[in-house]
């Protein structure tokens, strides 16, 4: 496995996600994910200006400056996570004029920004967090001059995972979710170190969305967008077949490899192609 983030890495020992099923910020999963999602689209990161859309607190633009990009960009509603990002990056001595990380709206930030106003767009594990990902799809379609990259969970992941995924999971069908639609689960917006920024109140409740789109939907999405696509294979680090079906339990969550939710097809990457 190619090391792009090293164990020492203030981005891997500072992280509260080391412990999470489905995509731990560990060592291997970290570096793994880097590999397919950046290393092995090395064409469109190195030299490139990035925009990283939900930067947290900036790993991934953190990793394509480690690659050449020529320019990273991260944005994210969260302040202390771009705070922690700004001290990380100046402790790993990256130059400013290399990167800018703020607090923004995605929303207001990729309308207000010129078309094609950067190379490659990264959107990884915050699309199926906005209410409008179709939307976001289009906006970031927008000011990406050359490559969108994308990871993001499916509706398969609506069975596993959440507070109606006990109610869900009994009544998907593996045909389900070859149908192109899209599940709409409800959850808490407050996370471990971050708030989902699209909340609502229910009844003196705080809620908040998550849309989950199947592949088909994507995909007509994609056409749609006149976006040529890629989805980009994980078979490296893939240990066994899997559905969603294996992933349900506390028990089978415990017992997972994190490439399972890419081997299940609850989560998936793609390359997006703006240049044409």
């Amino acid at each position: 496995m190619n090391l792009y983030i090293p164990e020492n890495s203030p981005f891997l020992t500072t992280d509260t996600r080391k412990s999470r099923w489905a995509i731990p910020y560990t060592f291997e999963c970290l570096n793994a994910r880097i590999d397919i999602l950046l290393g092995k689209n090395e064409g469109v990161v190195r030299g490139k200006t990035i925009l990283d859309v939900g930067s947290h607190m900036g790993t991934f633009a953190y990793a394509a400056h480690r690659m050449g990009a020529g320019f990273v960009h991260g944005i994210d509603t969260e302040a202390n996570m771009i705070e922690k990002g700004l001290k990380l990056f100046k402790q790993e001595d990256v130059p400013l004029s290399g990167y800018r990380l703020e607090t923004a709206d995605v929303f207001e930030f990729l309308e207000s920004a010129a078309e094609n106003s950067f190379d490659t767009v990264f959107c990884f594990g915050m699309l199926y967090y906005t209410a409008e990902p179709y939307r976001l799809l289009k906006l970031m379609r927008r000011v990406a001059r050359e490559t969108v990259l994308l990871d993001t969970f499916t509706a398969g992941y609506a069975a596993v995972q959440g507070k109606d995924a006990a109610v869900v999971f009994p009544n998907i069908k593996d045909e389900t979710l070859e149908l192109p639609l899209m599940i709409v689960s409800l959850t808490q917006p407050e996370k471990k170190d971050y708030r989902i920024p699209e909340s609502f109140d229910y009844r003196g409740k705080d809620l908040s969305m998550i849309t989950l789109p199947t592949e088909a939907l994507f995909e007509i999405w994609f056409q749609s967008l006149d976006l040529p696509f890629t989805l980009l294979d994980w078979s490296d680090h893939t240990t066994r077949p899997c559905t969603f079906r294996d992933l349900a339990t506390p028990a089978q969550k415990k017992e997972s490899h994190w490439a399972d939710v890419y081997a299940s097809g609850i989560r998936v990457a793609y390359r997006l192609s703006t240049a044409n």
